[in-house]
């Protein structure tokens, strides 16, 4: 995996670090109708420090209030949708009070929500009672979903080393397969390839091994600054 990841950042020379990360994508052997993966994962070494979560909830209420002193950059229910509805989306986090779903539906935001996947929802645990708990819940993960046979995620900042990098990877398989195992009778699903790649370069099969293919690229060679 290090020549992998030396030349992906060779791709990346010049461009911010921070704006690249390495991707990764689980190619699945599926069938093209039944239920697909989808998922929460906190990673070993997140990747994404930036939660920025709104809260569909009562105007005014201690929901509100206790969801703005815990960090929320929006709150509300009429004020929080005609943002929405205007294209202010300053979140990429929504979570929404249980007794909030019937106005939430009302809007009817899931043509703009959906396709953000930002739409809350019982599945994703983001229609909740407990708004404090999943805000704490949410920071620190990843949702990700498979789309056309496919999972895909970003595994990893550029300055990671591989070990970061391979521990990352690790846990994500670990993750994916647990969740084939629960829908197995009813949607056999099976991994057939792992690709890793960058934000702007292309993809590499990984075999599977986490170890050099080249003695002389380290660990060091690929944590600094490209």
């Amino acid at each position: 995996m290090f020549i992998t990841m030396a030349y992906l950042r060779a791709v990346e020379v010049g461009r911010p670090p921070e704006s690249v990360t390495y991707d990764l994508a689980l190619k699945l052997q599926t069938n093209k109708d039944g239920a697909v993966l989808r998922d929460r994962i906190r990673l070993p070494f997140p990747c994404n420090s930036d939660y920025r979560i709104a809260v569909v909830c009562k105007e005014g209420s201690k929901v509100a209030t206790e969801a703005r002193a815990d960090g929320a950059v929006a709150v509300g229910e009429a004020s929080l949708f005609a943002a929405i509805k205007a294209g202010d989306i300053n979140f990429n986090r929504l979570i929404c009070h249980a007794d909030s779903v019937s106005e939430l539906m009302k809007a009817g935001l899931g043509p703009v929500l959906g396709p953000r996947g930002l739409m809350p929802s019982l599945k994703n645990k983001t229609i909740t009672t407990d708004v404090r708990n999943q805000m704490r819940d949410i920071a620190g993960t990843e949702d990700y979903r498979e789309r056309g046979g496919v999972v895909r995620m970003a595994i990893g900042q550029l300055s990671f080393t591989p070990q970061m990098i391979a521990d990352n990877i690790k846990a994500m398989m670990g993750k994916v397969k647990e969740d084939i195992r629960k829908i197995e009778i009813t949607t056999p699903k099976m991994v057939d390839e792992v690709v890793l790649s960058s934000t702007n370069g292309p993809g590499f099969s990984l075999s599977g091994a986490f170890s050099p293919t080249d003695e002389k690229i380290t660990p060091a060679h690929l944590s600094t600054a490209v």
